[in-house]
């Protein structure tokens, strides 16, 4: 995985989250079951997007966008100095560097908080309940660990009004899934630590999980204002666990104010519904990771590359410059002599390593061969440094430019 596709893949992830965030107050959505399920079709195409653009599954569009250009630099200057490069070179070093210790120590504490919890369930007391409600001493409040509930060590001895709300509370969680989606977009804030859309995504699919939850009790036709003081006081007892969907951890003061203005419980969504969802996910994920690519200008039929015949190139994307060469070393000495300017366009064949494979020149102006531009920009071909990122033979085209300066 490149730094490139990371980069990409965030940049496209957060222009995706901004059209649903501003589909959802248009519409605008009330029952936040619906905002969960959008929420988490982002987290999933957040997740997908990488793999995506890394194997060039989704399809990619020509546009009439101008070819990449290798300038003389004496005009505007485009080709780096050797020690400008590899300054370039190191700060990107660095760069990556610092990506991945951070990204690195995010995985390291998302794991070892599971770990913990993990050990702390196994320790917990289980309760006689029909599914899997456990008391342990090292849990301050309610909490639900995946498909586990856990409970203070003297849950036991609550009254059963309030032990019937938390775990109907907890019980939510289970059903919905939320731990395991928790999990997850902490994994793609740990990848996507960059991105501010990563850590809202986190925080905001946390707050909706812990809303329907509550929604929950109240269908369940428990007192609101009885449960938020529940809520109030497991809120001076908070888990110290981040892996675990803990009651009183994410956004109590606007629960207590809904549960207060007794707002009605929204409805879950029927299976069908988030199913079909996740369906249109995909083409969604799959046009999000779409690409373009140049498409070159047109070519007279009596051009020198209609007249020596060659395979038809495959034009992949993910080939790139990476150090173009100079073209004022290489600029013909006759034409510079005489002043002339002129242009190539070039094709290149790289394999899989970026190497370069052949090089014909499609187009040069002015044609006179007395100047020697075709020969000039091969060799800029030759000396130039490609990238490609699709693990397949590609080839790509791009405009030398030879000009000198006023």
């Amino acid at each position: 995985m490149t730094p490139e596709i990371l980069l990409s893949s965030a940049l496209r992830l957060l222009l995706l989250g901004a059209a649903v965030w501003l589909a959802l107050r248009v519409i605008p959505v009330r029952n936040p079951h619906v905002e969960v399920l959008a929420w988490r079709m982002i987290l999933i195409a957040g997740l997908a997007l990488p793999a995506l653009l890394y194997w060039r599954l989704a399809p990619s569009f020509a546009t009439s966008l101008e070819l990449p250009v290798i300038a003389a630099a004496g005009v505007g200057g485009t080709n780096a100095p050797p020690a400008m490069a590899s300054t370039s070179r190191l700060t990107a070093g660095v760069l990556v560097t610092i990506y991945l210790i951070i990204a690195l120590l995010l995985l390291v504490r998302l794991l070892s908080g599971l770990a913990a919890m993990w050990r702390v369930s196994r320790a917990a007391r289980p309760m006689t309940t029909p599914d899997d409600v456990r008391m342990s001493a090292l849990v301050r409040s309610p909490a639900t660990f995946g498909t586990i509930i856990l409970l203070p060590a003297d849950a036991h001895t609550w009254p059963a009004g309030r032990l019937d709300a938390v775990l109907a509370h907890e019980r939510a969680h289970v059903s919905s899934r939320d731990g395991f989606w928790s999990w997850l977009a902490q994994l793609h804030a740990a990848i996507f630590w960059f991105s501010p859309i990563a850590w809202w995504l986190r925080r905001r699919l946390e707050a909706l999980a812990e809303t329907t939850s509550d929604d929950a009790v109240v269908a369940a036709r428990h007192d609101p204002v009885a449960y938020a003081a529940l809520l109030l006081d497991f809120a001076r007892h908070p888990n110290s666990r981040r892996v675990a969907m803990s009651v009183a951890e994410s956004n109590v003061p606007m629960r207590i104010e809904r549960l207060l203005a007794r707002t009605p419980p929204a409805t879950a969504l029927p299976r069908v519904a988030r199913w079909s969802a996740f369906a249109a996910l995909i083409p969604i994920a799959v046009f999000a990771a779409s690409t373009t690519r140049a498409t070159p200008p047109a070519e007279p039929a009596a051009s020198a590359a209609a007249a020596v015949p060659t395979p038809a190139p495959i034009h992949v994307v993910g080939v790139r410059l990476i150090r173009p060469a100079n073209p004022d070393i290489f600029y013909p000495a006759i034409a510079k002599h005489e002043k002339v300017s002129g242009y190539a366009i070039v094709e290149v064949d790289v394999d899989v390593l970026g190497q370069l494979v052949d090089a014909r020149v499609l187009k040069v102006q002015p044609t006179d061969p007395q100047f020697g531009f075709a020969d000039a920009a091969l060799q800029v071909a030759r000396n130039t440094t490609y990238g490609n990122t699709t693990q397949q033979v590609g080839s790509m085209k791009f405009m030398v430019k030879f000009e000198l300066a006023h």
